[in-house]
């Protein structure tokens, strides 16, 4: 090799360092405007979303043609199909997910938006890349060798990593990287169905838990981009084709009341069994890598008897629309009806809980559609002219079993609507959703499909998937000593006496051992000044205290006490030594709890924003004032298994540690507010901070 190309390899070097540089650059400059800068990211994630959709959507035909012969088997090809291809096509799909999932990627495996929801939760938004491709491939597999599974859910994952890579690639703050991710998960949803509000709405409700307008434009936009990108490409028929139906009148509220009850109990069976039957194959001693075959081949032997269970269900939702299942079978419509939705269900939990990859929607789609009809059908005699059609019945189900299953009323009223345009149906699809949702947020305690599984390891959620970022904070350290104290027996002429002359809201009344019995709020003294002057005389404390108040103690977290003051209406809580203990050691006051939540929010977004805006501190030192500079530094192998407060490094190079930039087990890079005892481990980077001339010390 010559002496001149190790001089141009270099010269490349500097150059692609340049142009990242100016790159960077650019992209800080039009951060200063940052919502406008995100509404323009968004954009591009809901065309990349809407594309990634499209090249899915060929990834499962490809493997579907390689293994059936066909893009999408119809039912007559899968009766005419020999017995050992059902059973092994599915088990041969299963085999290869598990390659990937145990070698490459494991977060391939289930149904994905978990780990969405667990990424915006806990890691701020942030989303390995590469799990979008080995997602990809794994549902192209699972899906398209007949798992009993969607493609919602891998191309919500898939959108979702393309919009946080895309939000860490440029800088973008916490907040604006979960927003991405939000705005990633419902383009995938509004390219699969062709239904941009529905999927604008899941993003917010499921994937976020929020509304906010902030949050919502973004997600709108790549919403309505991705939506245009697939229609481009597979035009704007929507993927389920249900005849003409309606609401013929209020008599059929009452079946359609007795729907959202039954797709509730269904949506609790389906949550529940999804959650047991991952956990029987977690405590199997098969290897992770033939879980997913052994799970494709039971749904194959499934497929023997009832073949329509393959795939993600559309057809079969189609098909209940109209009722053309049981021509010529024998059986009892009903009988049928409910043989295919228990199928479906045990063939879907089975596929994901082996291990395959795929989404749980369009099931619970299908389901609800069986269901449904099942219901419509029994309902149909005793309505004779006042029945609406059994596609109506079906399309009510769908949105119920949607609703229950992910407690998502509002994504799954709209996605009917979409699915239809037919207004008609919008109040028997209202009254199902919400009495199915209902019923699931009483029984599971506020827990879905796709939240079960975080509370099982342990991640605690407000709100579906909101962070409890009070958990750590414990009332003890919050709490005053109580101002005002009187006993039950003092009159109400002092009391006001009292109350004018003091500065607290809320006097507590307590016994001679210091027991509380209750609280009078400042507020609750106007019913007092209305009375006279005698009956004040004859009224006394306990007279006019509320009884019924909740308390807190010591121990509990912050987060335990919202709730209490979102009920009560107080602003400030008792605080007791105990459950069985209850005598008054202070109060907790409204306004502390929402400063330590405010505080909590802006030490997780100025964390994310000082590590994005130190970004480029491997290539130069960056000199925020004259005379004073950061820079990024790896501490050689002598420093590590030291904590900070013995490395000295104030008293040594003069500089002190801002932040520890450091690889989290999954890959990923988190950041760490460091304290004395930090211990520095191997690869860590540091961020630093002093004076400029101290700087050099480092390089």
């Amino acid at each position: 090799m010559s002496a001149g190309a190790p001089n141009r390899s270099s010269r490349w070097r500097d150059a692609a360092r340049w142009a990242h540089r100016l790159a960077k650059r650019w992209v800080y400059r039009a951060r200063n405007g940052e919502y406008v800068f995100l509404l323009g990211v968004a954009a591009v994630v809901g065309v990349l979303g809407g594309a990634s959709a499209i090249a899915f959507d060929l990834a499962i035909r490809a493997v579907a043609r390689t293994m059936w012969g066909m893009d999408s088997p119809t039912l007559g090809v899968l009766l005419a199909m020999p017995p050992w291809k059902l059973l092994l096509i599915p088990a041969a799909g299963g085999l290869a997910v598990g390659a990937i999932t145990t070698f490459l990627v494991s977060e391939a495996k289930g149904h994905g938006v978990p780990e969405v929801i667990k990424a915006v939760a806990v890691n701020g938004g942030r989303i390995r890349g590469r799990v979008a491709v080995a997602k990809t491939v794994a549902s192209a597999l699972t899906i398209g060798t007949g798992g009993s599974a969607g493609q919602e859910g891998p191309i919500i994952q898939i959108g979702a990593a393309i919009g946080s890579r895309l939000g860490q690639a440029i800088g973008m703050s916490r907040r604006c990287l979960r927003t991405l991710v939000g705005c990633g998960a419902a383009a995938g949803i509004a390219a699969t169905f062709n239904a941009p509000i529905a999927g604008a709405l899941f993003a917010g409700e499921v994937v976020l838990g929020e509304f906010g307008l902030a949050q919502f434009s973004p997600i709108v936009i790549s919403s309505v981009l991705a939506t245009v990108t697939m229609r481009a490409w597979r035009g704007s028929a929507p993927v389920f084709a249900p005849p003409e139906c309606g609401f013929a009148g209020a008599r059929e509220l009452v079946a359609y009341a007795l729907l959202g009850v039954a797709c509730g109990a269904v949506s609790l069976l389906y949550i529940y069994l999804n959650d047991r039957v991952q956990r029987l194959f977690e405590r199997t001693r098969l290897p992770g890598l033939v879980r997913p075959a052994a799970g494709g081949l039971l749904v194959g032997a499934m497929a023997l008897a009832l073949p329509r269970i393959l795939g993600n269900g559309h057809a079969l939702a189609n098909e209940a629309f109209t009722w053309s299942l049981g021509d010529g079978t024998g059986i009892a419509p009903f009988v049928l009806l409910g043989v295919l939705l228990l199928a479906k269900m045990v063939a879907t939990t089975t596929t994901l809980g082996s291990g395959g990859s795929g989404g749980v929607f369009s099931p619970a789609l299908t389901m609800g559609a069986l269901l449904g009809a099942g219901i419509g059908l029994l309902a149909e005699p005793w309505l004779g002219a006042r029945y609406g059609g059994t596609a109506a019945y079906a399309l009510a189900g769908m949105g119920g079993l949607v609703a229950g299953s992910m407690l998502a009323p509002i994504t799954a009223i709209l996605m009917v609507f979409e699915i239809t345009n037919n207004y008609a149906i919008i109040l028997p699809v209202m009254l199902t959703a919400i009495l199915s949702t209902g019923l699931v947020m009483k029984l599971a305690r506020n827990r879905s499909i796709y939240t079960l599984k975080l509370f099982r390891d342990g991640l605690p959620l407000l709100h579906g998937s909101t962070p409890d970022l009070l958990r750590n904070r414990r009332v003890r350290d919050h709490m005053v000593p109580a101002l005002e104290t009187i006993r039950p027996d003092a009159p109400a002429s002092g009391l006001m006496d009292r109350m004018l002359a003091s500065p607290a809201d809320q006097f507590y009344v307590v016994n001679a051992a210091d027991t509380l019995v209750g609280a009078i709020p400042l507020a609750d003294a106007r019913r007092i000044l209305l009375s006279t002057p005698a009956m004040l005389r004859v009224l006394l404390a306990e007279d006019v205290m509320r009884r019924e108040i909740p308390t807190v103690c010591p121990d509990d977290t912050l987060s335990s006490s919202i709730a209490k003051f979102s009920t009560c209406g107080l602003d400030e809580l008792p605080v007791i030594r105990s459950e069985t203990d209850r005598r008054l050691v202070g109060a907790l006051s409204r306004n502390t709890v929402l400063d330590a939540y405010q505080d909590e929010i802006l030490k997780a977004d100025a964390t994310s924003a000082l590590t994005g805006s130190l970004a480029a501190l491997s290539e130069s030192t960056v000199e925020i004032a004259p005379g004073v500079a950061l820079a990024e530094w790896n501490p050689p192998p002598a420093y590590d298994g030291k904590t900070l407060g013995d490395a000295a490094l104030p008293r040594t190079l003069g500089l002190h540690v801002l932040l520890i930039k450091r690889l989290n087990p999954g890959g990923g890079m988190e950041t760490i507010l460091p304290t004395a005892d930090t211990v520095i481990t191997p690869d860590d980077s540091l961020i630093l901070i002093g004076p400029t001339h101290s700087i050099p010390v480092l390089r």
